[in-house]
């Protein structure tokens, strides 16, 4: 039976090998996939069905303060705080870690409210598109990550109202399975919003949150399309929404108002990517 709320519950970030693969100005750095992975497997196991979620899973105020370099993983202890919410349950993520000459350390590294979320999420958008370049390209010059990691499949095409691909997990997939959808669909679904933002917005961003997320049907490994259309283009920050679709265009998994901000100390996008720019 469930413990009453509010309560915190240690955890262990799982082993994840392919950490390597995935970087962030140069430095090996947890997905906030994954961590949105252990925030649910953790509510999972509070309600008593651990390993399993029931669908649709809905979560909203999603947020990732915090980077979690994979160097630091070693030094953390992590707990997992669960607290009543007017939907739901809030979950956040803590890790706490002693530094040179005793001082402690914590750091929240990802926020969520599991529950009921808002009814009538939207369906993707019909747009035009211009541009086009291949996931190939995209992973040797605009985002450089290790081959587990680039997971966007043959041409992107981008329009000023959006962006769309096709995305597969790669092999061998992750055992045991998460249970909320691979994460490496997800996270490159992300990679989409992240060429769009190069192209239209003119900098490099990096997912800090979302407004809501539905998963309606179970996005195991395997192959799907992502479409990425923008709500807004402000100076430091690209808000869009985001959906995963079957090969037959059924809707498996969507996020609202994504939000991808970019590095304090960020490099901009390659010329030739920028709309301004002639293109390749």
């Amino acid at each position: 039976m469930p413990v009453s709320l509010p309560i915190t519950l240690p955890v262990v970030l799982p082993l994840l090998p392919d950490m390597e693969d995935h970087r962030i100005a140069g430095k090996a750095t947890v997905p906030a996939v994954e961590l949105l992975e252990l925030l649910v497997q953790t509510v999972a196991e509070h309600k008593g069905n651990p390993g399993r979620v029931s669908l649709p899973l809905t979560m909203t105020g999603v947020t990732f303060p915090k980077f979690l370099p994979a160097d630091e993983i070693a030094r953390c202890t992590f707990d997992v705080t669960l607290e009543k919410a007017v939907h739901g349950v809030r979950a956040a993520l803590i890790s706490r870690i002693t530094l040179a000459g005793g001082m402690r350390r914590s750091r929240v590294h990802a926020t969520a409210t599991f529950g009921s979320a808002p009814d009538g999420h939207p369906l993707p958008p019909d747009f035009d598109c211009d541009f086009e370049v291949s996931a190939e390209r995209i992973y040797r010059e605009l985002i450089t990550f290790g081959p587990r990691y680039c997971n966007l499949r043959g041409k992107v095409r981008l329009g000023r109202a959006g962006g769309m691909g096709k995305v597969r997990s790669p092999v061998p997939p992750r055992s045991p399975a998460p249970i909320a959808g691979c994460p490496f669909l997800l996270d490159a679904a992300m990679h989409l919003a992240c060429v769009w933002g190069q192209r239209h917005a003119g900098f490099v961003a990096y997912p800090t949150g979302f407004d809501a997320r539905w998963l309606s049907l179970p996005v195991a490994a395997g192959e799907r399309h992502c479409i990425v259309a923008p709500r807004s283009v402000e100076p430091r920050r690209l808000l869009c929404d985001l959906w995963l679709t079957d090969l037959e265009g059924k809707i498996c998994d969507s996020i609202v108002g994504l939000t991808m901000s970019p590095l304090a100390n960020g490099s901009p996008p390659p010329a030739w990517i920028l709309l301004s720019q002639d293109r390749p």
